[in-house]
């Protein structure tokens, strides 16, 4: 519940209301309540609080002109906005480089403005650094505001005061988020679109180039279902219930426990059904006069490899004194445990009755089998042929 608002000049607005919603820009916070209105407070340097006042605000303040029909917010750094029930989008404070799209860069003291030509049809909004994004009813993106980095997606870096189409989304887009200087939109496909400011790979495309138009994310392609962009990073909700993010990592961000830069998406550690994936990147093998054989294992980056290798080969009988035409060798095997992406050679010492086998024949066919555990349950295997060669003994 939020407490009874401040009108602004210290009188009680309305009684105390139930929040439906939240947003937060850099320091200013804004509810929408049950009966549709908007209370904001926190920092109010530049207007972004709406309450009919220039002062900062401990506590709720109600929007002046938005006590009800408003059915989502959004706030930026310094500035707020509102969708209306009727689809149009109204927004307040900041107007540096046109943010509030009335057509000007004038600044708006205590009023509340509506966004040039989108009065209706609009399904969501999103505000970011001096500059907002809509997705209308044809699932098509307008964005305004500041655009040195190609944030707007127009094609160019010209700022604007009034909304301009995003290159190439006409249709398709289910929702918008609009980060410090670069947006993202998730598609009815399942896939994201980025554009704007890449210089920590923010945009997901596997560069740190930034674009001036929309560029597909790598690798989420009929996956996500929703986004959200920060300053330097974003992230993608998957249908599996995972989580993926790529960009600035310095402070560990991305959740994939490392601190490490991501241009493409990885995936957050431990949420959703990740799943462990395993490959065997060795072809050939040389066993050494030890009788270890070192595979090379290379862990997926969803969740970490836990298994056993084991090394097979099918061989005629009498090569093992058998009187059975073929005769299946176990050769020997080793647990291993592999971090997520990483790629790790595993070594496996040989039986010794494998390794006689081994230096009589120089070359053997060998079948490599792992089984691994899921984070979720259950296991999985995969099988292999590679080739054991035998160590060149040397001649003294």
């Amino acid at each position: 519940m939020l407490p009874a608002a401040d009108s602004g000049s210290g009188q009680l607005a309305s009684a105390t209301a139930s929040a439906t919603a939240i947003a937060a820009g850099l320091g200013h916070t804004c509810a929408l309540t049950s009966s549709g209105g908007v209370r904001c407070w926190g920092n109010n340097g530049r207007d972004q609080i709406g309450g009919g006042t220039t002062s900062n605000r401990l506590t709720p303040v109600a929007v002046s002109g938005l006590s009800s029909g408003v059915t989502a917010i959004a706030a930026g750094v310094r500035h707020s906005c509102a969708l209306t029930n009727a689809g149009g989008v109204r927004c307040w404070g900041a107007n540096i480089r046109g943010a509030l799209g009335d057509g000007t860069t004038s600044r708006r003291p205590r009023q509340v403005v509506d966004v040039s030509g989108l009065s209706s049809g609009v399904t969501a909004i999103a505000a970011g650094h001096d500059y907002s994004c809509a997705v209308t009813s044809s699932a098509d993106v307008k964005c305004w505001g500041y655009n040195r980095w190609g944030q707007l997606g127009d094609g160019t870096t010209s700022d604007r005061s009034t909304p301009v189409d995003v290159s190439g989304l006409s249709s398709g887009v289910t929702a918008i988020s609009a980060g410090g200087t670069h947006s993202c939109a998730p598609m009815s496909s399942g896939g994201v679109k980025c554009w704007g400011r890449n210089n920590y790979g923010q945009l997901g495309d596997g560069t740190t180039s930034t674009s001036l138009t929309p560029v597909d994310v790598s690798g989420l392609r009929g996956g996500a279902t929703a986004i959200a962009a920060g300053s330097f990073h974003s992230c993608a909700l998957r249908r599996s219930g995972g989580v993926k993010c790529w960009g600035l990592n310095s402070t560990g961000q991305l959740g994939d426990g490392t601190m490490s830069d991501r241009r493409t998406p990885v995936a957050v550690v431990g949420l959703g059904r990740a799943k462990a994936t395993l490959a065997i990147v060795s072809r050939s093998v040389a066993v050494t006069p030890a009788r270890v054989a070192a595979v090379r294992l290379r862990c997926g980056s969803e969740a970490r490899c836990r298994g056993t290798l084991t090394l097979t080969t099918s061989v005629e009988g009498k090569l093992v004194g058998s009187s059975a035409r073929r005769v299946q060798v176990r050769l020997g095997s080793r647990t291993f445990a592999i971090a997520a992406g990483r790629t790790q050679t595993v070594e496996a010492k040989l039986a010794a009755r494998g390794f006689t086998l081994l230096v009589r024949v120089k070359r053997l066919p060998t079948q490599i089998r792992l089984s691994y555990q899921q984070p979720a349950g259950g296991t999985t295997t995969a099988t292999r042929t590679i080739t054991l060669s035998a160590p060149k003994v040397v001649k003294r």
